[in-house]
C-alpha cells in the first residue's frame, strides 16, 4: 500500500488502466487506420488504438505459452511489462489530454525467450525490464508525434477533388 503523499501514489496500476476483455484486445489488434499505430523493440510489440475518452490509458498485456513456456517466465514477463507500462501512464496521459482523446494499448512478447540467451532468470529480468523501457519510451514518442503532428492534419484537405472521386462509384 502506497503512504498518503507519496509519490508511489502517482504511479499506480488500477483496474480502470488496464485492458482486460479479450475483446478490447481483439479490437486493438485488428484495427488498422489513422487512430491506430504500432510499436515494435527487440522482444515486444506494442499495438495502439486512440480512444474517445479523454486522458484514458488502458495497458494489456499477453504472453503467450509459444514464447514462454514457463509460467514462471511469463509471470516474469508480464512484471517487466507492467512495470514500465505503469511509470510512463502519467507522461501519456499529459500527453493525450492536450489531445482530448485517450490511448488502448496491447504490449505482446514477440520473441521466444530461449532465444535472449540469458544464463540465468536475473539477466533475463535485466534484459526484458530494459526492452520494455524501450518500448513504452517508443510508444511516448509517437503518441507525442501524433499529438503535434494533429492540429497541422486538422481542416486541411489536400486534395479534395480525390476526396470526393473515392466516395462516389465509378461503375458505369
Amino acid at each position: 500500500l502506497a503512504v498518503t503523499g507519496s509519490p508511489a501514489e502517482n504511479y499506480g496500476f488500477p483496474r480502470s488502466s488496464r485492458l482486460i476483455k479479450s475483446a478490447d484486445f481483439g479490437v486493438i489488434l485488428r484495427t488498422r487506420n489513422a487512430q491506430s499505430f504500432r510499436v515494435h523493440s527487440a522482444y515486444f510489440t506494442a499495438g495502439c488504438l486512440e480512444n474517445s475518452e479523454l486522458c484514458r490509458v488502458r495497458v494489456g498485456i499477453t504472453v503467450g505459452k509459444r514464447n514462454a513456456p514457463l509460467s514462471v517466465d511469463r509471470a516474469i514477463v508480464k512484471r517487466a511489462l507492467r512495470e514500465a507500462a505503469r511509470l510512463r501512464l502519467p507522461e501519456l496521459r499529459e500527453i493525450l489530454a492536450s489531445r482530448n482523446c485517450g490511448l488502448d494499448i496491447s504490449l505482446r512478447l514477440k520473441t521466444e525467450l530461449s532465444s535472449l540467451g540469458a544464463s540465468s532468470r536475473s539477466s533475463l529480468k535485466e534484459k526484458l525490464h530494459a526492452d520494455a523501457a524501450v518500448l513504452l519510451e517508443t510508444v511516448v514518442r509517437r503518441a507525442d508525434q501524433r499529438r503535434k503532428a494533429q492540429p497541422a492534419k486538422e481542416g486541411k484537405n489536400e486534395f479534395p477533388e480525390a476526396a470526393d472521386d473515392r466516395t462516389h462509384s465509378t461503375l458505369p
